[in-house]
């Protein structure tokens, strides 16, 4: 006996409720002006960090690129904080590798870095247990909030620079056709570092040492 074939239209289906609930940020959009000074570069044959930065100035112009995974998010970071001097970053990643978040340690231990937070997946909890005790012991009890992401940016911050870095790259490494794009851009730094400490204000502490379930209890009835 044939199966049945379901011929039903899927886009006159009932929409897929979202997995996370779209009001966890206040405010979800900001507008960004397209700057008539962005560089859109083709690094896939370029082999450093430093190469996909050099343009990077104050000066309005935002780069974009593609690479073939021949650096990584924490490469990019280290080459920006070259050229900002020491900043306070803020992350926002769905994973993380140990050895990416050694080097970020060291960078916090070196003074280049000077604090941290962490936006992190609450699967990457469940994932990486004795991870993300390091991040806490290293980086601080309050440097971390966990939520349902898979938003990947970093933001990097002192007196004279507001670095906005956007990429699909998690922080680990990444052998494959990445995107970034990086700017000195005051009002989308403002933006990302708002929608960061959103989550620090409405979610305790202790939810990162919670249940997943527990975790995502929580989701459902603050998000």
């Amino acid at each position: 006996m044939k199966k049945s074939i379901n011929t039903e239209n899927p886009l006159l289906q009932p929409p897929i409720p979202p997995v996370a609930d779209p009001t966890v940020i206040r405010q979800g959009t900001t507008r960004v002006p397209l700057s008539p000074k962005r560089l859109i570069l083709d690094l896939r044959r370029q082999q450093s960090a430093a190469e996909a930065v050099e343009h990077l100035d104050r000066d309005g112009t935002a780069v974009y690129g593609l690479t073939k995974g021949q650096f990584s998010l924490v490469d990019l970071i280290r080459a920006i904080l070259e050229k900002t001097g020491p900043a306070s970053l803020w992350i926002s990643t769905w994973t993380a590798a140990g050895t990416d978040v050694t080097t970020m340690s060291e960078l916090l231990h070196s003074g280049e870095i000077v604090a941290c937070r962490w936006l992190v997946d609450a699967t990457f909890v469940r994932r990486c247990p004795s991870l993300v005790a390091t991040i806490r012991d290293r980086f601080g009890r309050d440097s971390m909030r966990v939520t349902r992401t898979h938003a990947k940016f970093a933001v990097l911050e002192n007196r004279e620079w507001k670095v906005a870095l956007r990429s699909s790259m998690n922080l680990n490494q990444n052998p494959r056709l990445e995107s970034f794009e990086v700017g000195h851009d005051p009002a989308l730094t403002r933006f990302l570092i708002d929608a960061m400490l959103d989550v620090w204000e409405r979610q305790p502490r202790s939810l990162q040492d919670a249940t997943h379930g527990e975790q995502t209890e929580w989701w459902k009835r603050h998000g």
